[in-house]
């Protein structure tokens, strides 16, 4: 079966969002499934060549440029900023502008389905091609964005073939949803229009699954199948030599950005009121690697300013380097967003928190301690999961994983998340919806 794999985020882009689309893509024709993959190329958003070494030869990928408005406007900002000067700014509870973020929702507001529009407007083209070059059988997209279930819709029932929706994020269900309610009321039936005509559709979560499910009835399957890792990736990195300093000094690892509502302040307070209690012995450290969000810049500069050498920084590393990060930390943070409902908090399953449960190192959560995620926390690893609102349970658990002697061995069940058995799971999944598709 040929399938058209429609994904705006795909490799040479880096960052969490083309994990998912790449594994399909490099495991699926072991099951039977050969994709034609038609991306985004975005010479602003962040770059990682390595990961291009995971597309299979042969496959046949297209790539439709584009740049969208708010990425040059912020791409011509950093090209004119000037230096920094001066003395650190004091840390805020608030570490959003409001002026800023009223423009970026007014910004937003305008776009439909959202600012990969155009993308999608100039890759209908190529779609149409490839369907009718390739003899596509099945248009599988994944979301976000948006666009890219606008253009998967558009292209399958031009084509007549049957199209699986994979929500890697919820649009309108989603509590991060800021439009105002003119827009949200636009978004919806748009959203309606176009999941009536899907085969089936795929999430990442299982609380996500029982909301569209609800949503739909019986009138269409909904897969869970969820982010995962590749054990392909982790190859010859556990036996990676500890750093020279790991018996005087703890490092607690992030790794990947706090966007949407995530935002490390709570995290601060936590290690600002475990420092207070004066601790002797190892020094501890917490180690952001990745690119952690302009907006938080504030807060840790105020936060450098108080506990000088605390925070370690680490800009944006290739895939490989981030894992190797994880094996050489003594502890993993993992933040969950804010909020709850169905399709808030106790639903988020952030990507990298598969590759934390391989990397098989302790986990400290922060967030909602009856959501999926800190379920998943205590079922498959040593970890302690501490809601945002206590800063002192927060520093406690510092306590506790720093006198913590784990075993660096991945739990027996984290097997069954490895992304070669969930592009099976998907290749049966496909096959199945095109079989009852009408």
């Amino acid at each position: 079966m040929k399938v058209l794999q429609v994904a705006y985020y795909y490799p040479p882009m880096g960052g969490a969002g083309v994990q998912r689309a790449l594994k399909f893509s490099k495991y699926l024709p072991e099951f039977g499934v050969q994709p034609v993959v038609l991306a985004a190329h975005d010479p602003d958003y962040v770059s990682d060549a390595s990961l291009l070494d995971d597309v299979p030869p042969g496959l046949r990928v297209e790539r439709v440029a584009h740049r969208p408005l708010l990425q040059r406007v912020l791409a011509w900002r950093r090209r004119h900023a000037a230096p920094p000067h001066g003395a650190a700014v004091a840390a805020r509870p608030s570490s959003r502008p409001a002026t800023r973020d009223a423009v970026l929702r007014a910004y937003a507001a305008l776009q439909f389905p959202d600012d990969k529009s155009g993308w999608a407007a100039r890759a209908l083209a190529v779609g149409r091609r490839l369907i009718r070059d390739e003899r596509i059988d099945l248009v599988f997209s994944s979301a976000p964005p948006p666009s890219a279930h606008a253009l998967a819709h558009r292209l399958a029932r031009e084509a007549g073939v049957p199209w699986v929706a994979d929500y890697r994020d919820l649009w309108t269900d989603n509590p991060a949803y800021g439009a105002p309610g003119w827009r949200r009321a636009v978004d919806r039936r748009a959203e309606t229009r176009w999941l009536r005509d899907a085969a089936g559709l795929v999430t990442v979560t299982p609380a996500w699954q029982r909301l569209l499910a609800q949503r739909w009835g019986d009138a269409k399957p909904v897969a869970f199948i969820p982010n995962g890792y590749d054990e392909a990736d982790f190859a010859g990195l556990d036996g990676a030599e500890r750093r020279p300093d790991a018996d005087a000094t703890f490092r607690l690892v992030h790794t990947g950005t706090f966007y949407g509502a995530r935002d490390p302040a709570p995290l601060l307070l936590g290690i600002a009121a475990w420092l207070r209690r004066g601790r002797q012995g190892r020094r501890f450290v917490l180690r952001l690697v990745g690119n952690v969000g302009s907006r938080f810049e504030a807060l840790l500069a105020g936060f450098d300013a108080a506990h000088p050498g605390v925070v370690e920084r680490v800009a944006y590393v290739p895939h490989r380097a981030a894992l190797a990060e994880l094996l050489a930390a003594d502890a993993l943070l993992l933040v969950v967003d804010p909020g709850g409902g169905s399709g808030g908090a106790a639903a988020a399953l952030p990507g990298k928190i598969f590759e934390y449960l391989r990397a098989a190192r302790p986990i400290m959560m922060v967030g909602e301690p009856g959501s999926d995620a800190a379920a998943l926390v205590r079922a498959h690893a040593q970890g302690w999961v501490v809601d945002p609102a206590e800063p002192e349970r927060l520093a406690d658990a510092i306590d506790a994983a720093m006198a913590a002697h784990a075993d660096a061995v991945p739990e027996a069940g984290v097997t069954g998340f490895e992304r070669r058995a969930l592009a099976g799971r998907l290749a049966d999944f496909l096959r199945s919806c095109r079989q009852t598709a009408p």
